[in-house]
């Protein structure tokens, strides 16, 4: 390392690198969005993207997540009861995210569900953890799948 160098180089977390990634997609598309991530740390989500030209706004949160040894994938994932409260009272157009891809190395393994209160209604509460438990089977994959069904589909006018 030379004298110019950075010997403390910065180390962006998961969420920066989530938001990078959203934005990147979003620029290389021409979309007119914003990104905004929430600057209270114990905020229930994460990010809020809004369409700048109709104001739709899409709601994220997202873990990055690695499998406990010897598990190459989980029957459910889980968010806390107090964060589906908060999702179900407040946050409406709501996506989920469980992230492995950086302990994988493969696509397969981003998860994502879009809320649903009927549905998320039927799925088992876990008390004594305080937590709701997602079955995998409803979750669908892959970062550019979630951009192309949270963002793509909006058009940049007016929604009918």
């Amino acid at each position: 390392m030379n004298k110019t160098e950075n010997k403390n180089p910065i180390i962006l977390d998961s969420e920066k690198l989530f938001a990078i990634a959203i934005n990147n997609h979003l620029n290389n598309n021409g979309a007119n969005w914003k990104i905004i991530k929430s600057e209270f740390k114990y905020c229930y989500l994460d990010f809020v993207l809004i369409n700048l030209n109709n104001l739709y706004s899409v709601y994220l949160e997202y873990k990055e997540r690695n499998y406990a040894y010897g598990y190459t994938h989980y029957e459910t994932y889980f968010i806390s009861l107090r964060k589906y409260q908060a999702i179900k009272k407040c946050y409406n157009n709501c996506y989920i995210v469980w992230d492995f891809t950086h302990n994988t190395k493969n696509d397969d393994e981003f998860y994502y569900i879009h809320f649903d209160k009927e549905l998320f209604e039927k799925f088992e509460k876990d008390i004594n953890k305080s937590r709701l438990l997602i079955p995998s089977k409803f979750c669908k994959t892959r970062f550019n799948n979630l951009m192309t069904e949270m963002v793509n589909k909006i058009p940049n006018r007016n929604l009918i």
